[in-house]
């Protein structure tokens, strides 16, 4: 079962000729873009907060990003941008994949509910990298 550490870190280098999505741990910063308003339709899947690790591994995650040295590099941050991580995503079985979401309130990272289709319809992706732990 996938748990991180409090040794967590968000790197912003990584191989380029390497899909992200591919990775086993990444993050990916969302923006929101006024004029984007897509349509996204999908299927509901179980949420990923019935994992018995996920409240202490999002706990530790907000923790960790809301100190300076969460990232390897400062970033342009704006209110409302949307971090995505993903852990253990090359996992044998895709249950034990988890995402996890968090809001930039312009001061500090807060936990929030996932939901890909608004991150899709609403957003874009501005940055993106590897996670060491």
């Amino acid at each position: 079962m996938c748990k991180v550490s409090d040794k967590i870190k968000f790197c912003t280098c990584f191989d380029a000729n390497i899909d992200i999505e591919e990775l086993n741990y990444y993050w990916l910063l969302h923006r929101y873009n006024k004029d984007k308003n897509h349509i996204v339709m999908g299927s509901p899947v179980l949420p990923e907060y019935l994992n018995p690790r996920f409240e202490i591994n999002a706990e530790l995650l907000v923790n960790t990003l809301n100190t300076p040295e969460a990232f390897d590099k400062n970033l342009q941050l704006e209110e409302g941008d949307r971090l995505e991580v993903v852990l253990c995503n090359n996992a044998k079985d895709s249950n034990e994949s988890l995402y996890y979401n968090f809001k930039y309130t312009g001061n500090i990272w807060k936990t929030i509910q996932s939901d890909c289709f608004d991150l899709m319809s609403r957003f874009d992706e501005v940055s993106g990298g590897e996670i060491k732990i």
